[in-house]
């Protein structure tokens, strides 16, 4: 017991159920009455009181490309309902630029599959097993499951273009998903009818021959049958456990398990494609000579990446040849070569970037499946690591060969406090790692929606001001220790 504190009361078993029933039906009340798309923008505040300097923004690297352009990877987060997820980003970030206009739909310039290895379009689904069936029964079922790469291009008439590729790896979940999680919880909870007709839709890519932009997981009469069933559990309990858990969190536990080496081939193998798509929607392996004898630097890269896509970003960067899994025996197309070339997309892209943020990260949360008995360091650490050196052995090698300085390698993760699905990203020096809270919601004191503190980082202004404006990120601010 601590001297000098209060000693604490005794609650009977009785008055603590009728304090926490008050507590919970007060909450459900304030639920209730939460409008679903509600938000408010707090001010930014940094977590602790060091100084940094100036944190680099992606307006410093616009003035900085001039004419050249500059790449954004982004990298969605858990419960995606199919491909856009970056267009909301696209077009906040486009307000903050002059002479940049966007559409009220944006349409990419281009896509591109994963598409060799055990991606390749004659390779046979791998076999993963679930509850004793197969995860992918045909090969058409496998193809449907490729991720997949985005192109757009946003314009301005005083500087050189964006291309944002948005890298969706959503396909590789969505079976087990419709076909585990979605059909046995309409039996329990009861259905949802929204992600019942998603999982049954069906529309092939007429772009691409063989591949699918939605896939019928579920035979759109069997979906009827389940949203017909009566719902078992109360409407706040079963919305929370089919949304955030069942279509969101079961994300995570699939790339955090044994098919993490298929989420980290597919995307190594989408960074390939990034490297090789130009502004002008042309591909060429031009960034191969220029990754080998580099005369100046003409692109950037700048990721931004989503909750358990801020995961995948640096578990997939981690390029060690020996801690990949042989897909050789998998698929005899994915030979060492295509190994090697996915290694040096991964080198050509980290040299170049020099910011990464992380919306509302599970990185603390999903490394605690990756503890080890050795003094071993973890993969996603190593990738990190990794990273860094290569950034800073590239701004040595090409000092003074620039109009401006390569900048060291900054991360800066944000956080809204009433976010369920956050955390905060210890320090690991000498990686420069900002920590940023900010609001996504209303808040009512005793509960804030959590849906909207976890999904409205890219249309928040504070955060994107601070994104956009090198000015603006001169703050205090500090990594969590």
């Amino acid at each position: 017991m601590f001297v000098g504190a209060e000693r604490p009361r005794t609650i009977s078993p009785t008055r603590m159920m009728t304090t926490r029933s008050c507590e919970v039906l007060l909450a459900l009340a304030l639920i209730a009455g939460v409008p679903p798309n509600a938000r408010a923008q707090g001010e930014v505040a940094g977590d602790g009181a060091q100084a940094l300097n100036q944190i680099s923004s992606i307006g410093e690297s616009l003035d900085n490309a001039k004419q050249h352009a500059l790449h954004i990877l982004y990298v969605h987060g858990i419960g995606a309902t199919g491909s856009g997820d970056s267009q909301t980003f696209q077009k906040r970030i486009c307000r903050f630029l002059k002479g940049c206009k966007t559409r009220k739909t944006l349409v990419p310039i281009g896509r591109d599959y994963a598409d060799s290895g055990v991606f390749d379009d004659a390779a046979q689904p791998p076999p993963f097993n679930y509850m004793g069936n197969p995860v992918w029964m045909k090969q058409e079922e496998w193809r449907a499951s490729a991720p997949f790469v985005d192109h757009y291009l946003l314009q301005r008439t005083d500087g050189g273009p964006i291309v944002v590729d948005e890298v969706n790896w959503w396909p590789l979940v969505f079976p087990l998903k419709c076909h585990a999680m979605m059909s046995g919880e309409a039996r329990l909870p009861g259905p949802n009818k929204t992600l019942l007709e998603l999982c049954s839709k069906s529309e092939e890519d007429t772009a691409h021959p063989g591949r699918f932009k939605a896939y019928a997981w579920i035979k759109p009469e069997d979906a009827r049958t389940l949203e017909a069933i009566r719902p078992r559990g109360a409407l706040l309990n079963r919305s929370l456990k089919t949304n955030l858990l069942d279509w969101g969190f079961s994300d995570a536990m699939m790339a955090v398990g044994s098919m993490h080496d298929l989420f980290r081939e597919g995307m190594r193998q989408l960074l390939v494609q990034s490297a090789r798509f130009h502004a002008d929607g042309s591909r060429t392996d031009e960034w191969e000579q220029q990754g080998r004898n580099p005369q100046r630097i003409d692109t950037e890269f700048i990721v931004v990446s989503h909750s358990l896509g801020s995961y995948l970003v640096f578990s997939t960067l981690n390029v060690d040849q020996q801690d990949l899994v042989p897909q050789a025996a998998t698929s005899p197309a994915n030979s060492n070569e295509a190994i090697t070339r996915e290694d040096a997309a991964s080198e050509y892209i980290l040299q170049r970037t020099s910011l990464m943020y992380f919306f509302a990260n599970q990185i603390p949360l999903l490394e605690l499946a990756n503890v080890e008995e050795s003094k071993t360091v973890q993969a996603l650490s190593k990738g990190m690591q990794k990273w860094r050196d290569l950034r800073e052995n590239f701004g040595k090698e090409h000092a003074g060969e620039n109009e401006f300085a390569v900048k060291p390698p900054q991360l800066v993760a944000w956080s809204d406090p009433n976010d369920l699905l956050t955390w905060c990203i210890p320090e690991m020096k000498p990686l420069t790692i900002v920590n940023l809270y900010v609001r996504n919601s209303w808040w009512h004191w005793i509960f804030a929606n959590p849906e909207t503190a976890h999904v409205n980082y890219a249309s928040n202004k504070n955060v994107l001001r601070m994104m956009m404006s090198s000015e603006a990120s001169a703050a205090k601010n500090q990594v969590c220790k």
